[in-house]
């Protein structure tokens, strides 16, 4: 069955969008031009702030004219960040692509003059378009042969990629220009207006509600919509000066819609009302780079200015909050114009812009009435909740994705969290690269979440009496349809997982669980569980692990690997000594292995030690015979318990000589089995220790 465009539900429609190859070129390439938005919108702050202070009006008008500079240089940014993202997408040259797609705004720039309204409504958005469309013209011209006027191994690198760009951006530029003069000839294009006049405020409600929709429909597709419904925002403006003129000759004010009342009442700290959206983010949000986002863009966003949120969030071409970025400001100004029509407030008759202060704006544009100012917080607030739940959504979305829950272990896995797409050599490839690493992580995370985890016990048998005298217990886990899972390979994803002080506790439990089974039943065996070093450098779970191993009474002790013992050396003094507190005991799994634990075994209370497999093996050669002698001269002097792991054969047990008791574990004896199975096999070997004739004598030196 082929595959539809997008998914069948909404809300994957809308992800799938999101994550578009084009849509987010476009997003992460706005992003780097938000710097130099936040320049030019400081300059028009630093302009409304000096007419409020009544500085001289050539300094509002220098502040004003750099905002107004900058303003026009932002399709070429635009146009030339948006092409270096996509020339990574497509493996292009990358400076040279985007120094073409900045041509190609100038381009349309110069064809778009003489239609100035088209020009205004249409520059920004055609420079957030083309790059869109020519930089994979640009690949497919790129890729073939007759296009490239320096072969490899000519000239260098950067010469070779300049050389090699001059065929596709000639005829690229060639469809640029041809396909912006045919558009021009359409009427609609070349005098794009959208319509409305005075006699269209007649009907504020459906104006108002279209007015504001659209300007959020504009900026949600990166059109400046100030510029963009200038034409609009005149008659508006007109209006409320016609209010004022009816006002001062003593009859009522006509127009409820107004320039005045869409500023205060509808675009409450930009475009979207988006200061409902901060208030939404401190209230509802735990996202730390949310919140940091919200408190940074609180000043500009008094004064009607939301560039930080609109690029940085970001909020444009970001379909998850487009519902709420269009709602809100249509909400406010139909209760806006309720209110006015009701009576309750005054048409305005003050044209502030629409960068004038929040709550000042309000003051003033109900005529210098508190009502003003309640019915702005009112609205915020309202807001506020229209946003809430799409971010909401969205926060419970990232946790879904992110969090997987073991039932067997009764634990979670929360840690997958979002990495930065910027900061990479290569932010294109490597965001692809680390979302398919993190969609693998995920996957292999939730097929562990479904395995059935138990314990085995594998028997500890002593070389000088044949009995059983102890036993580790061995972290085993099934999958779904039953099939026994490799240890080593779901302990690493665990690991990777940050989860082993979870893993610890929960076999912990289990251990315990078992002791005080085997307690009823008449029988005891002391039994080792696998610690790491970070369970026992935690305060928090170490408090849990002594809780639950004082439970078995001393039956239960801890290994932990040498490894360990380069952790914080405090704490893990500490945590040695609460376990030899409870009667537990204290063991190095893998000795020999890690970072030097001779170093490390006069500095700790260790109680025994378990040698490597490794060890065993190498006996069968001179120098590894040597090695394993002087280890086990070496815990004899120390007077440590030793248990030597993986002996599986006769002649590696027969090898293993020490006046000190050697403890065995391997499949010599027995692998690892249940805990009634082991029960059997102790009792059997209490009953019949059957010592080998051949080490009666060596196992007594």
């Amino acid at each position: 069955m082929p595959k539809t465009i997008f998914p069948h539900y909404p809300r994957d429609r809308l992800a799938a969008l999101a994550s578009a190859n084009a849509l987010r070129a476009i997003r992460e390439g706005l992003l780097w031009v938000m710097p130099c938005l936040l320049v030019s919108a400081l300059f028009l702050v630093l302009s409304v702030c000096a007419r409020l202070l009544g500085l001289p009006d050539a300094l509002a008008d220098l502040l004003a004219g750099l905002h107004r500079k900058l303003s026009g240089i932002m399709p070429l940014l635009a146009g030339t960040s948006i092409g270096y993202m996509l020339s990574i997408r497509h493996r292009l040259p990358h400076l040279p692509t985007a120094l073409l797609c900045l041509c190609y705004v100038v381009i349309a720039e110069s064809v778009l003059a003489p239609y100035p309204r088209a020009a205004a409504t249409l520059t920004l958005f055609i420079a957030i378009l083309a790059p869109i469309a020519a930089v994979p013209l640009m690949a497919r011209l790129h890729r073939r042969r007759w296009t490239q006027l320096a072969p490899d191994g000519l000239v260098g690198e950067n010469v070779r990629d300049s050389l090699n760009m001059i065929v596709p951006g000639l005829l690229t530029a060639g469809v640029v220009m041809a396909v912006l003069s045919a558009a021009l000839r359409i009427p609609a294009i070349a005098q794009v207006d959208i319509p409305l006049s005075l006699a269209s405020l007649d009907s504020p409600f459906a104006s108002g509600a279209l007015v504001a929709a659209l300007n959020s429909l504009l900026w949600f597709f990166g059109i400046h919509g100030a510029h963009a419904m200038a034409p609009i925002m005149d008659v508006l403006d007109q209006a409320t000066r016609l209010n004022a003129t009816t006002a001062a000759a003593g009859y009522e004010s006509v127009y409820a819609l107004n320039g005045t009342l869409l500023g205060a009442f509808a675009f409450i700290g930009g475009s979207g009302a988006t200061l409902s959206l901060v208030v939404a983010i401190l209230l509802f949000s735990r996202s730390e780079s949310l919140r940091v986002l919200a408190l940074a863009s609180i000043p500009v966003s008094l004064l009607n200015v939301n560039e930080i949120l609109l690029f940085g969030l970001p909020l444009i071409l970001n379909p998850r909050l487009l519902l709420p970025f269009v709602l809100t400001p249509v909400v406010n100004v139909t209760i806006a114009l309720a209110v006015v029509q009701l009576g309750w407030l005054a048409p305005a008759t003050v044209t502030l812009p629409l960068t004038s202060p929040v709550l000042f704006n309000a003051y003033l544009g109900a005529g210098e009435h508190l009502v003003g100012i309640a019915l702005q917080l009112a609205l915020v607030a309202l807001g506020a909740c229209i946003y809430a739940p799409c971010l909401i959504a969205l926060e419970r979305q990232r946790t879904a994705d992110s969090t997987v829950y073991f039932k067997s272990l009764d634990t979670t896995f929360p840690q997958l969290q979002e990495e930065s797409l910027l900061y990479a050599h290569d932010p294109v490839a490597s965001t692809y690269a680390n979302r398919a690493r993190r969609r693998a992580e995920v996957s292999r995370i939730r097929a562990i979440s479904e395995y059935d985890f138990y314990l085995e016990f594998q028997p500890q048998v002593s070389l000088r009496t044949g009995l059983c005298t102890g036993c580790e217990a061995l972290l085993r886990a099934t999958g779904p349809e039953g099939t026994q899972q490799a240890p080593l390979e779901f302990l690493r994803w665990l690991a990777q997982a940050d989860l082993m002080r979870d893993v610890d506790l929960w076999v912990a439990r289990q251990a315990v669980r078992q002791c005080l089974a085997w307690r009823a039943q008449g029988f005891t065996l002391p039994m080792t569980i696998n610690v790491t070093g970070g369970t026992l450098t935690s305060p928090a779970s170490l408090d849990r692990l002594i809780k639950v191993l004082e439970q078995a009474q001393g039956q239960v002790s801890v290994e932990l690997t040498e490894d360990a013992l380069v952790e914080d050396a405090g704490a893990l003094h500490t945590a040695f000594d609460r376990l030899h507190g409870i009667g537990a005991r204290v063991y190095i799994d893998d000795f020999g292995t890690g970072y030097s634990a001779l170093s490390y075994l006069h500095q700790f209370q260790i109680d025994a030690v378990k040698i490597d497999r490794s060890f065993v093996l190498a006996q069968g050669h001179d120098r590894g015979a040597l090695v394993m002698s002087g280890l086990l001269r070496f815990c004899e002097a120390l007077n440590l318990q030793i248990i030597v792991e993986g002996v599986e054969t006769e002649a590696q047990l027969s090898a293993l000589a020490s006046s000190a008791e050697i403890i065995v574990q391997g499949w010599y004896y027995s692998k690892a089995v249940s805990g009634d199975h082991l029960v059997d096999f102790a009792r059997r070997r209490q009953e019949a220790p059957a010592l080998p004739a051949q080490l009666s004598n060596a196992a007594i030196i």
